[in-house]
Formats: C-alpha cells, sequence, structure tokens
C-alpha cells in the first residue's frame, strides 16, 4: 500500500513539476531599434505557445524607464502595467511599451504620442511582434 501510495505521489509530483516547467510564461527585456540612434524597449512576457499578441501602453507620461532587470522606475500601478500577466496567463505574448530611448526624462511622452516620431517608433514594434 505504502508503495503505490508513493508511486501516485512522485507521479503527481513529477507531473505538477513537468507542468510548471514547460507552461510558464517567459518574460524578457528588447530594444527595438526605430528611428536612426533611438531604440524602443520593451517588456515582452512570452507564453509556450501564444495564441495572439496585445501590445500595452501605459497612460499618463508613459515613461516606465524599464531596467534590463524588468523594473520600473514608475507605472507599476498602471491597470495595464499591472494586469499584464493576466493576459500571457490566457496565452497572449503581451509587450509592454516604454517611452523610447530619447523620450527618458520629462516629459517622457506627454506631448509626443502625436508626433511622427512616435508613429515611427510604434511601427516597428508592430513589425517587431509580427
Amino acid at each position: 500500500m505504502f508503495q503505490l501510495l508513493f508511486k501516485s505521489s512522485l507521479t503527481l509530483l513529477l507531473a505538477i513539476f513537468v507542468n510548471l516547467a514547460f507552461g510558464q510564461t517567459t518574460q524578457r527585456i528588447e530594444d527595438i531599434p526605430t528611428r536612426p540612434g533611438v531604440t524602443q524597449r520593451v517588456l515582452v512576457l512570452a507564453p509556450q505557445n501564444p495564441k495572439a499578441a496585445v501590445i500595452l501602453f501605459a497612460g499618463g507620461h508613459g515613461g516606465l524607464q524599464i531596467s534590463s532587470g524588468g523594473e520600473f522606475k514608475w507605472g507599476e500601478g498602471n491597470f495595464l502595467v499591472r494586469t499584464r500577466q493576466l493576459f500571457a496567463d490566457q496565452d497572449f505574448l503581451v509587450v509592454l511599451v516604454d517611452a523610447p530611448s530619447d523620450r527618458q526624462s520629462p516629459p517622457y511622452l506627454s506631448g509626443f504620442r502625436q508626433k511622427p516620431e512616435h508613429v515611427a517608433d510604434i511601427k516597428s514594434v508592430i513589425a517587431w511582434v509580427r
């Protein structure tokens, strides 16, 4: 009886481990070249088999200042920033967009979102996602 219980428990633990090891979402930082001398930093959450992609933009000034380790200097409480994992849990590839490298100080994206340079940056992100 003990051996059967032990084997069943071991099988269950192994199944849980395999599910955790292979079903997890990976997180990484990418710096996408956009305009000459400018990169667009994004945080990417990639599930094993994404069914679609979502590109998330923080409101406000948009200057998340994402570090190479994935930490934020601002915006952790923003709705889309804080719920990014929920999208990944539903098998969406998540791309969270920071302000571009030439807008990493105040006013960040304030007054910039309507400019052709911002359009060029986001077109580069969309092309990278595709």
